[in-house]
């Protein structure tokens, strides 16, 4: 089977199956032989801010030289974004090799798309030996493909909160933490990120009820102040303590595991020969001489790796003559934190966007939100069955005094805007969906 084939297959796959994630993915890691059994694994559950923190936590592992694996969703551009290896995604041939052996299982119950990705992650991710195996969940957490594994994560790492899938999760905050607080187990640690204290409260009491410790990473954010991070948006150093906290908690649990790891980084780094050929006192030399302990190596590789980090669609510029920034805020809560964002980068500024929504999102308080910091809005349809009416979606602008626009693709909407943007001396901003985005940064890959 080619590539484009199977994943034609899995794509197709039903969105939602009659059992739940969780039970289908007991099923399949029965049939595979637990691959997930002795994995380090971290488990990432919230509304918003999953994939950043993933990222994030990844990049500070990698800084400390360990192999990485990350499965996350949904993909921007290609398929192979869900599986990473320290940042590389699963080769093609792998995809088909690893998928017909998902695809060919005896499983009795209906996988969706989700539950193969997950399972070839799993094999993925035990063949090349990784050292630590982050897992975002999907939707929710109790009945999620992840929280079907075996193995007992180190660690679960718990993002902002917020409304969003209600008819699935439940519509109070109360009811959709709970879901998400389903992902804990006895024996791992709960890392609680920046929320709503209802939500914190749910969390809190789940893990006590499991004798599972908690940490709170609210304190992390005075400490990681003075950090430079790689990623734009006020909203990403919650994320980056957040990640932050985990590395931490693992630093707590496996320290036996990572002061091995430490030792050896740390010969190295004493028997490094400066190639300027100096007499030790050049930056490479000096940053070297700085690590003279345990602490040192953790707070070095935390730096790093908030510095290093990347991760594509979020406050991501695009270009900056004209500038164009694309953002993947998909609900009110994502919306909310980018509007925060573009008020404290751009004071003053009003923008462009280019806007396009998935129906079954709360779509009006997105408006909403957003109004304020409105020159103009440009409509689209998203590229899903799943999407809201460009056209709909402008009328519902124009009800509420906004200048919008439909544009038939979005293509053209993009080259409307980055005129218009030039002219006016304005900014564009895109929003609305992770897939629109994907849209965007797929036309700018294949333009180059």
């Amino acid at each position: 089977m080619k590539y484009e084939e199977i994943v034609d297959i899995i794509q197709n796959k039903r969105r939602f199956g009659q059992a739940s994630g969780r039970e289908v993915t007991t099923e399949m890691t029965k049939l595979l032989g637990f691959p997930e059994q002795g994995m380090r694994i971290i488990h990432i559950a919230g509304t918003n801010g999953k994939g950043s923190t993933a990222a994030f936590v990844s990049s500070i592992l990698q800084a400390a030289d360990f192999v990485v694996g990350q499965f996350t969703s949904p993909h921007l551009v290609c398929f192979r974004e869900r599986i990473m290896v320290n940042g590389e995604m699963i080769p093609e041939e792998d995809v088909v090799r690893i998928g017909e052996k998902i695809l060919s299982l005896p499983m009795k119950l209906e996988c969706t798309m989700f539950d193969i990705c997950l399972g070839m992650a799993l094999e993925y991710f035990k063949e090349k030996n990784c050292d630590f195996v982050i897992l975002e969940t999907g939707l929710g957490g109790a009945k999620d493909s992840t929280a079907g594994i075996s193995q007992v994560p180190l660690v679960c790492g718990f993002t902002n909160i917020g409304f969003d899938h209600t008819a699935i999760l439940g519509d109070t905050l109360e009811k959709i933490a709970g879901e998400k607080a389903g992902i804990l187990k006895r024996g791992t640690v709960a890392v609680i990120g920046k929320m709503d204290s209802r939500a914190k409260n749910v969390i809190e009491k789940r893990a006590a009820e499991l004798q599972v410790p908690t940490r709170i990473v609210d304190n992390l954010l005075t400490k990681i102040s003075t950090q430079k991070i790689g990623l734009n948006g006020v909203f990403q150093r919650d994320n980056g303590a957040l990640a932050v906290g985990i590395v931490e908690a693992l630093f707590n649990q496996e320290r036996g595991y990572l002061l091995d790891k430490y030792q050896s980084v740390f010969r190295s780094l004493q028997e490094e020969t400066c190639l300027n050929g100096c007499d030790g006192h050049c930056d490479g030399c000096e940053k070297n001489s700085e690590i003279t302990s345990f602490t040192d190596w953790k707070n070095y590789v935390i730096s790093q790796g908030l510095k290093n980090v990347k991760w594509p669609g979020r406050m991501e510029i695009l270009q900056e003559n004209p500038f164009v920034m694309v953002d993947g805020a998909h609900n009110p809560q994502g919306v909310e934190a980018l509007f925060n964002s573009l008020q404290s980068a751009y004071p003053k500024e009003k923008f462009i966007f280019v806007m396009g929504v998935m129906a079954d999102k709360d779509y009006i308080s997105m408006v909403e939100q957003m109004l304020p910091l409105a020159e103009e809005f440009l409509t689209v349809t998203v590229e899903s069955q799943r999407s809201l009416q460009g056209q709909e979606l402008a009328d519902e602008l124009k009800k509420r005094g906004a200048l919008a626009e439909l544009y038939p693709d979005m293509e053209m909407a993009l080259q409307e805007a980055k005129q218009r943007a030039q002219r006016k001396n304005r900014k564009v901003i895109i929003f609305g969906s992770l897939y629109f985005v994907g849209e965007v940064k797929h036309i700018y890959e294949t333009s180059r």
